[in-house]
């Protein structure tokens, strides 16, 4: 059975920032809004860990270069 579809407008800034995160992780645009969605909706738990993971990864990166920036 094919997944249900919906349109969305995104204004232009946010459609660069996830065409290069969908590019740096390697992901689909569509896999990267319905993990989105997930978390928004809180249900997470339904996004495959090693996105969950990625996700950890990046924020921990940037925590990193802030505190070598300071």
């Amino acid at each position: 059975m094919a997944s249900p579809q919906f349109c969305v407008r995104i204004p232009p800034e946010l459609e660069e920032r996830l065409v290069a995160y969908a590019k740096q992780s390697g992901i689909s645009k569509t896999k990267v809004m319905v993990d989105a969605l997930a978390y928004y909706l809180g249900c997470a738990d339904d996004v495959p860990l090693i996105r969950r993971v990625l996700e950890l990864e990046e924020r921990m990166a940037a925590i990193e270069a802030e505190i070598k920036s300071k």
